[in-house]
C-alpha cells in the first residue's frame, strides 16, 4: 500500500542501472573485482526480457513531461571501461539495448583506458557518450575554480575526441553539492547523474539523477525486483526557479534609531544635586545681570553717555570703588559640583563688572 501512494504521487519507478568498468585497473578508488563478461550477458538477457524500453540519459530527460514518452524506460550507465567494457557494449548493442558512458577525458588513450579510435566505435554502436570530469576528482572536495576547471577542460575535450560535446554528465564518484551542481548547469549539460542507490522517478532532480549500482555482488533476483519497479525510492526534486529560499523574518520592536555613541559618564555621588543647582544658576541670572538687561538701548550709547533713568541700582549693589580690593572669598567646592578655582574665578569676574559698571555710572 505504501509503494502504491508513492507510485501515484511520484509515478512510475524508473530503475536507472550504473554499471562501473568491467576492466580491472580502470577506475579510481578501492580495488574492487570486477564484473565478469558472462554476467554482464545475463544481465543484458533480463533486461531484455523485462519489457522495458531502454533509453540513453539524454533522450530519458527529455522525454519527462512529454505525452508520447514511454512508459516503461531503463537507462543503462557505464563509469569508465576499457578493451573489456567495449566488449559489454558490444553484447548490450546486440540485444538490442543502448546506454550512456561516462569518459574522464584525461584519460583517454592511457594503457587500459578507452582510446580516441574506442570513442568513435562506441558512438557508432548508438550509445552516448558523456562527461565524468577531466582527472575523476571528486567535485566537491575541489575549490570553485578546479570545479570549473574539471567541467571545461572534459567537456572541451570530448567535444574534440567525438566530434559533438557531451550533454550528460556522472558526478565522479557520486559526490555533490548545490554550488556543484550549478557549476554543471552553467557548463551546459543538460541533465546529471548522481549514485544515490535508490529507484529514481519522474519527479527526480534531472540533474542528480538517483542510480542503482550492479557491481559482481548484485543477485539476479535483485535485479530483476528492480526491473519491475520494486525497491527503495526517495524524494529529491529540484530546487524551484526563480524562488531563493528565505529565512524566517524575526519580530523586532518598532522605534526610532537610537545609535548609541559611546559609554554614559561616571557620576559622583551628589552630583545631580550639584548638576541641580547650576542649572538653577544658569537659568536664574543675577539681579545685576537683570537689572542690566532691562536697561533701555540709552545704556549702550558709550562709557561718557549720562545714565539712563530707566536704570535703578539697588543700594545694597552699589559698592564703593575700592570693592575690587575687598573681594569675598570663594566657598569651597561641594563634592560633585563646580571645582573651586572655577567658583573662584565666576565671582572675581562678576565682581569686576559690578565695579566697572558703578565707575562709569560715578562718571
Amino acid at each position: 500500500m505504501t509503494l502504491g501512494l508513492r507510485t501515484a504521487r511520484r509515478g512510475p519507478m524508473i530503475p536507472v542501472l550504473r554499471y562501473r568498468s568491467l576492466d580491472p585497473h580502470t577506475t579510481r578508488g578501492a580495488p574492487r573485482r570486477p564484473m565478469p563478461f558472462p554476467t554482464f550477458a545475463r544481465h543484458c538477457g533480463l533486461i531484455a526480457a523485462s519489457g522495458r524500453r531502454p533509453m540513453t540519459v539524454s533522450g530519458y530527460v527529455a522525454s519527462l513531461g512529454v505525452s508520447s514518452a514511454p512508459k516503461n524506460p531503463i537507462v543503462i550507465t557505464f563509469d569508465d571501461g576499457g578493451a573489456e567494457t567495449m566488449n559489454a557494449l558490444r553484447r548490450l548493442a546486440e540485444w538490442g539495448l543502448t546506454a550512456t558512458v561516462f569518459v574522464t577525458s584525461s584519460r583517454v588513450g592511457d594503457p587500459g583506458y578507452f582510446h580516441r579510435a574506442d570513442l568513435h566505435r562506441i558512438r557508432g554502436l548508438g550509445i552516448e557518450i558523456g562527461g565524468s570530469g577531466h582527472t575523476g576528482r571528486p567535485l566537491n572536495e575541489l575549490a570553485r575554480t578546479d570545479v570549473i576547471a574539471e567541467l571545461t577542460l572534459s567537456r572541451r575535450r570530448l567535444a574534440v575526441a567525438t566530434g559533438d560535446e557531451p550533454r550528460t554528465f556522472a558526478y565522479p564518484g557520486g559526490g555533490y553539492d548545490l554550488s556543484v551542481r550549478q557549476l554543471v548547469i552553467s557548463a551546459g549539460y543538460s541533465s546529471a547523474c548522481a549514485v544515490r542507490d535508490v529507484l529514481s522517478h519522474p519527479a527526480d532532480d534531472r540533474f542528480a539523477l538517483a542510480r542503482l549500482t550492479v557491481d559482481a555482488t548484485t543477485p539476479d533476483s535483485r535485479l530483476l525486483a528492480w526491473l519491475e519497479g520494486v525497491g527503495r525510492s526517495e524524494p529529491h526534486p529540484a530546487p524551484p526557479r526563480g524562488h531563493a529560499p528565505r529565512l524566517p523574518r524575526v519580530a523586532r520592536s518598532a522605534g526610532p534609531f537610537r545609535p548609541r555613541l559611546g559609554r554614559s559618564e561616571l557620576r559622583l555621588p551628589g552630583s545631580a544635586a550639584a548638576s541641580g543647582a547650576i542649572a538653577g544658576a544658569t537659568a536664574s541670572p543675577s539681579p545685576v545681570h537683570a537689572t542690566a538687561t532691562s536697561a533701555s538701548p540709552d545704556s549702550t550709547a558709550g562709557p561718557d553717555a549720562p545714565p539712563s533713568p530707566h536704570l535703578t541700582p539697588s543700594p545694597d549693589l552699589t559698592p564703593s570703588p575700592d570693592s575690587a580690593k575687598n573681594v569675598a572669598p570663594v566657598a569651597p567646592c561641594t563634592p560633585g559640583g563646580i571645582s573651586s578655582a572655577d567658583a573662584a574665578a565666576g565671582s572675581v569676574g562678576a565682581e569686576s563688572e559690578t565695579v566697572r559698571a558703578t565707575a562709569r555710572r560715578e562718571r
